[in-house]
This record gives C-alpha cells, structure tokens and sequence, in this order.
C-alpha cells in the first residue's frame, strides 16, 4: 500500500487559521479519496499545521482507482431498432460513441419514462498520482477563509502567500502547479538556519518526517500545546516563580505562533512594578505575547516567559532572543508608564468633559450623553427591582463615571484597559469601593482563563444592566437590531448579558416598562432632563437627534414589538442552552407576553421539574379542552353572573374567583407549587362544567356568558403558562 503526504508552506499564518485549516484540507481530501477509492474504515487521512506549513498525510492508499463498470443509456428502445430488429440509425450512433462492435453487447432497460437500450462500459482504474495532481489545485482555490490575500495570480486565494509546495505519493512527486508555485520534493525548515540550507530535498516520507523531528518542529497542535504548557512550568520551578493565570485562547495563540517552541525568561526595571499589575500584565500578554510571572504570595515580579520560534540551545541565542524581548517590553513599558503618570495629573471632572467629543453612534449622541440615558433608566430599574436608598445612590454616582476612562490616555493607547483604568483612577481621586468597583464590573459578565466573571454586587450589576438596556434600545429606535450573523455593534452579546445578569443576581422588572419609560423620558421632542449631580450641569441634553425621534414616534408599535421579539429569542436560547425543553420554554415564553426575565425562568424551571406531575397534567387536560370549545370566540371575554344560574356554573365561578384572588395576593418571587395548588381546584368543576352543561346553546347571551367565564379561566391558567404548548 502507499503514502501520501501534502505540505503547503506559507507565510507565516494567523493563529486561528492554524487551529482550523489543517482539518478543512483533510477532510476535503478525505472526501476525495472516500468518493473514488470506495474504500472503508482503513482509509485515514491526518492533518497537522503550524505557522509556517498545513501538513496533510494519508496511508494505505492503493496506486490507482479500482477498473470499475458503469452503464450506459443510449436511445428509447422503440427508436433503437428498424422493423426488421436491425440496429436502426441512434442505435448505431450510440454503438460508435461507446467503441461498440457487436450488438450483443446491448441490452434493455426498464425506467421511469420507458425501455431504453444500454451498454456496460468498463472504466480502466486512473493512478491516484494523477488523480490528485488533477484535484488539489482546484481544491486548495475552493477553501473558505475569514481574510485571504493574492498575490501572482487573482484567483489562487490563500491567508498568507503560499512559498512552497511538497506533494510526495508512493515517494514519487505528484506534479501540479498553483499560480506561480510548482509542487516538488523541497520543503523548507527553520527560518533562522535557511542561510545554510535554503531548502531541503525530501527522499521519501519517512525522511520528511524525521528532518522534522530533528529540527524541533512539532507538527500537531495539541503535542505543541502540551510542550510548551511543560515547559512553561519547568522555566517557572528553576525561577521560584508562579505564571499569572491565562485563558485557553491566550495559549491557543502562542501555539499558533511558534513550531519549534523554546522558552526564553527575560526580566525588566523594577521601576516599573509602580504600574498597575493589570496593566503590566496586559503589555506582556495582549502586546508582546509574553507570560507575566509573579511570586508565591500573588506579586507581579519584574519577569516573564517569552516562547521563542527556534531551538535556543546555544547561550549566545539565548542570551540575544533575552535581550531583544527585554528591549521591545521596556520600550513598550516607558509608553505605558508615560500615559498613566501623565492621566493621573488630571482630575476625574476632566475626562468626563472630554467624553463630550468621543461620539457613541450616528443619532445616539455623545459617550456624556449615554451615560446620562443609562443613569436615568437605572434608577427605574433599581426601583422595580427593590433596590435599598443606599444601592440607590451609589449607582447614581457610579452610573456617572462609568465611562469617563474612555477620554484617558492609557485606555486610548490601551484599549484592554478601559473599565480597569477607570477603577484604579476613582480609586487615586479617593471615591468610595463601591462606586470605584462598579466602573469596572460594568463590563462583566466577561470570560477570563476560563471562568465566567459577573459583577460582585447589586450596584455593579446594575450598572451593567442599565449601560447595556440603553445600548439595545438605542439600537432597536434606529431600527437596527442584527437580523443575520452579523452583528457588528453586538447589540446580541449585550442583550445576552442582561439576562445572564438578571438571572444571576435574581433581579425581577419589566422589560416594557423600561421600553415605555425609556421612549417617554428620553424622545419627546425638544425636552431637557433636569438632573442635581455634583459632577453633570443641571440642565443636559440626552443626544438624539431631531429627525430620528420623528421616526421612533412614528413606528413605536413596531419598534416596541421588536426589542420584546429580539430579547425573547435571546432567552430562549440561553434557557436551551440550560437543558431545559422546547416546549417548556415555549408553554412560557410563545404566544404570552414577555415581560420579566427571572419570573420567566421561574416558571419554566418549576414546569420542567413539575410537568409529569399528576396536577399540571389534570391542568394540561382541561386548558385543552376548554382551548378546544373557545377557540372561536377569543374575543369574547364579558360574563353575565345572572345568567349562569346552573349548580355546574355556579361552583365553576366559586372556584374560579377563589383561585383567582389567592394568586393575586402573591408576592414575587412566586410560589408555583402554590399557583398549581390553587389552579388545580379548578379541575373537578371545570369537568363537571362540561359533563352537564352545554356550552354552545342556541341562548346567544347565554352561549357568551358561559365562553366568556371560560376564556376568563383559561387567561387565569395562562398565568402559570400556555398548557397547550406542553407535550406528553
């Protein structure tokens, strides 16, 4: 059996094309040799990459396609032959397309339209040799990527210039040319020894592999990862010292960026231990892709942990890769340390009048003005929430300096920075923890080395939700809510986050009154909000432009409509994510008003623990059959007690404004189990209802009344959820 072995060499690629293009080549290929060898559970195709070189190798491989035969129609069997049974003209046509000399070797088939004539060809096996060169250039100009460059020729599209490429089958070459690049047996090694040896001649597969195995250069992904993970942690044994904590898309990246990975520790100035250790954490990891270290007590030492794309065995490259990733850090460090000593000789009053020109979007005004709007509506919701007095007027002050970071120096320069900055400046204009805590959990819930982060507390949280609430209906009056995957404002990851945070902090208010509250309070034409801050004028305009509140006006039905639409599918997402049921989600969620986040999953919580229980089942069977009779008369809604005189009607109402009034005493949070309690004495009267009463009489009047108690009762039931959307 034989081998084959494809190598594309490159410029050096982006990280995530090296996590992800190796495997689209080698399933391509796979598919190629799955579709024409029709060969089973032997046949493998592996792919490898790393910045320099996709890697695909396959074994097992016969030389050639098996001969294999295939039948060919020729003409309708009633124009194949003349009236003496000899071959009439299409017949004979037919004979000398397909090299056909004897007649014998015709025969008739049976199909859909008719019989028809046909041969057996056979189909002598191509060598896969030539079967691939035909394949791969097409191939390779097929692949997708996120960003792709061209070069020589406009329709070969690659992310990085292709420099090479090897393409060896049973060790023989397989001969094809992409643009301006012709396969070979060369292959290329190590960038910092090329001056020696330009390339390498490839003799056969195995020797490939081993030339690279000598080299350093570690082809698959996960081994690379895995090496340098150890590495990292024996640099870190002989220094004494600890690695600050890194996410996996951090060393997905390094991984990306090296094949040949060596770790090299390189110090710099003490001096620069009075920045932040947030900030010199994110020169290292964000800028220069260096891993920050620090002691066993959590102190960020003036080290860290570079990995290096060459074998630096020998001291001199050593000591001159040390050198030169101290050179570029301390350089980058004097910028850091410049910008935060200069930012902080100016007052907080400061930054926040210079958010006046930094621009929110087209028709939103100012980044002064958002925070005005999210300052406005936070306070409504830190009310329906039942936030205490204090919480109350610690978001006041915080909802104010929320974004005042992003006029600063350091967050221009730095973007990571921003909410980070703006606590540790609060902190140095001595503002209290709390609000000074705050302008930075407004970001959260964020993702870091792993972990999901939320706020710490009611006022953080708040301000979180209240920055993106403006954010997401902002978008929705300008009409511009993602409907496809782009989502270039992510205005979904903001909405997202208002229910992760709702949920979390166990938060219960109503979306449509924020909606209301927002439209009322921040469009009527020419208003001016009167607002007492110590740090804002008294008198500020919200930043919405004349013509754009024109058209909210206008459309707000709609518009209203599709912010509820938008955060509901949101939800419903999320609640799938959680393992929970599509129609317990739906029997909540569909058809119902949405409204409040936490009572939503509330409900749907109790329904997918409580669903198969005997009492929501007896309800699923009655909602349904009173659903059954009403659903002709939704619009009926009145009852007239005097009318519905019957001993049956009589106690159905009983029940009914009985299970009723103990609901409507209910606090939130609810007790579901209560709600099912009281909703389930409904069963026995609403049965006997319909087993001695007939609903549809001929008494219009009557008929109305006794439809109108009954979609009364199924608006009660519909409090609990939509039974009608529960399935057994």
């Amino acid at each position: 059996m034989s081998e084959f072995l494809l190598e594309i060499g490159s410029g050096e690629l982006p990280y995530k094309e090296v996590r992800e293009l190796h495997s689209k080549i080698g399933s391509a290929i796979l598919d190629f040799f799955k579709l024409n060898l029709r060969m089973g559970g032997e046949l493998s195709v592996e792919s490898y990459s790393t910045l320099r070189r996709i890697v695909i190798f396959s074994k097992n491989l016969p030389l050639k396609y098996p001969d294999r035969e295939i039948e060919v129609i020729g003409p309708p069997l009633k124009i194949a032959y003349d009236h003496s049974s000899a071959p009439a003209v299409p017949l004979i046509q037919f004979m000398k397309k397909n090299n056909i000399s004897d007649a014998k070797r015709i025969k008739i088939v049976k199909l859909e339209k008719g019989a028809y004539v046909a041969c057996v060809k056979k189909i002598k096996g191509k060598s896969i040799n030539m079967a691939l060169a035909e394949f791969l250039p097409g191939m390779i100009k097929q692949l997708q990527f996120k960003k792709s460059m061209f070069w020589t020729s406009p329709d070969v599209r690659y992310p990085r210039p292709i420099l090479w490429i090897l393409a060896l089958f049973d060790n023989n070459v397989v001969k094809f040319s992409l643009g301006d690049i012709r396969s070979g047996n060369i292959s290329y090694l190590l960038r910092n020894c090329s001056f020696r040896s330009p390339s390498v001649k490839i003799k056969n597969i195995p020797y490939y592999f081993n030339k690279l195995k000598e080299n350093g250069i570690i082809l698959n992904n996960d081994d690379r990862k895995s090496f340098i993970k150890n590495m990292l942690a024996k640099t870190c044994g002989k220094a004494n010292a600890v690695l600050m904590e890194y996410d996996d898309e951090f060393m997905d990246e390094i991984t990306g960026m090296s094949e040949c990975p060596y770790p090299v520790t390189g110090n710099f100035d003490h001096k620069f231990l009075s920045l932040p250790p947030e900030l010199l954490s994110l020169v290292m990891r964000k800028h220069q892709r260096f891993f920050p270290l620090k002691d066993k007590h959590g102190g960020i030492l003036p080290a860290f942990v570079g990995i290096s794309n060459t074998a630096a065995d020998d001291k001199n490259i050593y000591n001159n890769i040390k050198q030169g990733y101290s050179r570029v850090l301390t350089a980058r460090l004097n910028d850091a340390d410049f910008f935060y000593k200069d930012d902080l000789k100016k007052p907080v009053k400061y930054f926040i009048e210079k958010t006046k020109n930094i621009l929110f979007y087209e028709g939103l005004g100012s980044y002064y003005e958002k925070v005005n709007r999210l300052s406005t509506v936070g306070m409504l919701i830190g009310e329906l929430a039942s936030f205490s007095e204090k919480e109350l007027s610690e978001f006041k002050k915080a909802s104010l300096l929320l974004k005042f970071d992003l006029a600063s120096q350091i967050v221009h320069e730095f973007p990571e920075m921003q909410g980070i900055a703006g606590r540790i400046y609060a902190e140095k204009a001595g503002e209290d923890k709390t609000v000074s805590k705050a302008i930075e959990e407004h970001y959260f819930p964020l993702s870091r080395a792993g972990k999901k982060i939320m706020p710490s507390n009611n006022v953080s949280a708040l301000c979180s939700i209240s920055d993106r609430i403006d954010t997401v209906i902002s978008f929705t009056l300008l009409n511009k809510l993602p409907d496809g995957e782009s989502d270039p404002f992510a205005i979904r990851r903001a909405m997202i986050g208002i229910i992760e945070l709702t949920m979390d902090k166990k938060y219960i208010f109503s979306l449509n009154s924020v909606f209301d509250f927002y439209f009322k309070n921040f469009f009527k034409k020419g208003e001016k909000i009167l607002q007492g801050s110590g740090l804002l004028p008294k008198v500020f305009d919200y930043g919405f432009e004349k013509g754009f509140k024109k058209i909210a006006v206008e459309n707000l039905p709609a518009l209203h409509a599709s912010f509820i639409s938008f955060a509901k599918a949101r939800f419903k997402n999320i609640m799938l994510g959680m393992g929970y049921k599509y129609d317990e989600i739906a029997s909540v969620v569909d058809d119902i008003l949405f409204d409040d986040i936490y009572t939503s999953f509330l409900k749907i919580d109790f329904i997918s623990r409580y669903k198969m229980h005997e009492k929501m089942y007896e309800l699923t069977f009655i909602y349904k059959r009173i659903n059954n009779i009403t659903a002709n008369y939704s619009d009926i809604n009145a009852f007239d007690l005097s009318k519905l005189a019957l001993p049956e009607e009589k106690r159905l109402i009983r029940s009914f404004e009985a299970a009723k009034n103990k609901v409507q005493k209910a606090t939130p949070p609810f007790d579901y189990v209560g709600f099912m309690e009281a909703y389930h004495k409904l069963v026995s009267p609403v049965n006997s209802f319909f087993d001695n009463v007939l609903v549809l009489t001929e008494d219009i009047p009557l008929r109305s009344s006794r439809i109108g108690l009954l979609n009364n009762i199924l608006a009660e039931l519909k409090k609990l959820c939509d039974f009608s959307k529960l399935s057994y």
